[in-house]
């Protein structure tokens, strides 16, 4: 059952092996076929890093990459595309003939390099380590029962990465930018194309920042600046507030949530005083066990989807239910989050550890989640760095810095994640840049609009996009009771 914790990379067939002017650069050349039929020449390599470079007896790690070849032969600087996560790969990307087909605008106009960071892809399942034993029955009442159980996980966990010869030190934002950089040389590229989602717009900045020169332009999706690793938790207060004014003026709900606030206040007090017992699946055993969720187990899976514009929308229902002692779309919504607590990765930890925050940063969560009706929940884990070797990259890495690099900063009014202040704040930096908002656009919904896929064609040839406007039509919210017609969402199939 452990292959349900992973994602996994299918291994593509290739034809002539060719080898790089680097000794540790490997390709082999290949096709891929969007779902339009269109067929896309590319190379598959693997590029061989040290894990540390500041230790000269690094083990060497492999990295693997995927240059999809332009289809019209454009010679534009290639781009660089760096997935969030951290910890997520997207070389899968070339494989998925749907996903292809959304590169092939780019395509017409220059390669792009899908890239999977140290870690990631292939090396995912070596950097993950799994608690085998039971979870603890009271990990999902409050944040101090959350935060004892992620603190244990730790100390077991670096433990077993440094017996396996996995050396932390190695897995930080500044390491994997030397990472891009040796690619770059490698491949002969004079500069690069940067573009980044989420925790590839924290990566892409910190190239940046190290190897100006050799970056062309970027774009950056959902911008995670070097000092907002970790989030401000009265964030969530202001986008919680924000989908209750949005819930109180909807036809469909209005008048029966005039204050969503209120419905959740309630809500998470009665779960303080009597927990939901629901049933979850067992990733591991495959077993069903009850499981009692109290008010911090509701505020994580309020976290994790308050910057997704496809959830939004249940969660007046989604609370009602709680209130009315129905418990099945709780018990969704936490099956979905549940693998969050089987585990732990080497990557994606480490690299949040190591960009860390200052130390006004860090007093500043400390304040806010004091006064946060959510707590400290959007930091889960804070705590875990004190198991960690230090691996902190320090002030000098999260200082601001200024670029004259074109930047395209893309933005959701409605993502919680990366809110639209970041990129503004980084804007302000930047005098190349511009910053696009799409109205109605959570944090997943920023990309898609088609009128940004444009804008980032046209920016990418050099034009102007300031004046571009992109927005979705308002939220639709799910009806409290009842059939919800013309609106659907996956949890509905669980009542």
């Amino acid at each position: 059952m452990k292959t349900a914790l992973f994602s996994l990379i299918i291994s593509i067939a290739c034809a002539t092996v060719l080898y790089g002017q680097d000794a540790d650069l490997t390709l082999e050349n290949t096709f891929f076929t969007a779902a339009s039929d269109q067929r896309v020449e590319a190379q598959v390599g693997q590029i061989n890093v040290p894990e540390y470079r500041a230790n000269p007896n690094s083990n060497t790690i492999s990295i693997k990459f995927i240059r999809l070849k332009s289809t019209t032969g454009g010679a534009g600087t290639p781009l660089i595309y760096l997935e969030g996560g951290p910890g997520a790969s997207c070389t899968w990307q070339a494989e998925d003939p749907g996903t292809l087909d959304n590169w092939l605008p780019i395509l017409q106009q220059r390669d792009v390099i899908l890239l999977d960071q140290r870690g990631t892809g292939a090396d995912a399942q070596r950097m993950t380590w799994i608690n085998m034993e039971p979870i603890p029955d009271n990990v999902l009442l409050t944040e101090e029962d959350a935060t004892t159980y992620f603190d244990y996980m730790a100390t077991q966990a670096v433990p077993t990465w440094e017996q396996a010869g996995i050396d932390l030190r190695g897995y930080t934002s500044l390491e994997s930018a030397h990472d891009i950089d040796d690619l770059r040389q490698a491949l002969g590229l004079d500069r690069l194309v940067i573009m980044g989602f989420s925790y590839g717009t924290h990566l892409g900045l910190s190239y940046i920042k190290t190897y100006e020169e050799r970056v062309e332009r970027a774009i950056l999706i959902g911008v995670e600046g070097l000092n907002e690793t970790y989030k401000l938790p009265l964030r969530m207060d202001a986008a919680f507030h924000r989908l209750a004014t949005m819930a109180a003026n909807d036809p469909l709900v209005g008048q029966d949530v005039p204050d969503l606030v209120e419905l959740y206040q309630r809500v998470s007090q009665k779960l303080l005083e009597e927990p939901a017992e629901i049933s979850l699946t067992n990733l591991l055993s495959g077993q069903q066990e009850t499981r009692l969720v109290g008010k911090w187990g509701l505020d994580m899976i309020l976290s994790r989807d308050i910057g997704d514009a496809t959830d939004l929308p249940v969660f007046p229902r989604l609370l009602h239910t709680i209130d009315q002692g129905d418990f099945s779309l709780l018990q969704w919504f936490v099956q979905k989050r549940y693998i969050g607590l089987f585990g732990l990765n080497a990557m994606s930890s480490t690299m949040d550890i190591s960009s860390g925050a200052s130390l006004s940063r860090l007093t500043q969560v400390g304040t806010e989640a004091t006064q946060s009706m959510f707590g400290n929940v959007l930091n889960t884990g804070l705590s875990m760095r004190n198991a960690w070797p230090e691996v902190d990259l320090g002030d000098g890495f999260r200082t601001p810095f200024s670029s004259d690099v074109p930047m395209l900063l893309l933005s959701g009014d409605l993502d919680c994640n990366t809110p639209p202040h970041q990129a503004e704040f980084l804007r302000w930096h930047m005098p190349n840049a511009r910053h696009l908002i799409v109205e109605n656009a959570g944090h997943e919904q920023i990309l898609p609009h088609p009128d940004i896929q444009q804008a980032v064609v046209d920016f990418l040839l050099g034009e102007d996009v300031s004046q571009v406007r992109a927005a979705y039509p308002p939220l639709r919210f799910i009806p409290l009771e009842g059939e919800a017609t013309d609106l659907y969402h996956p949890c509905l199939d669980q009542e």
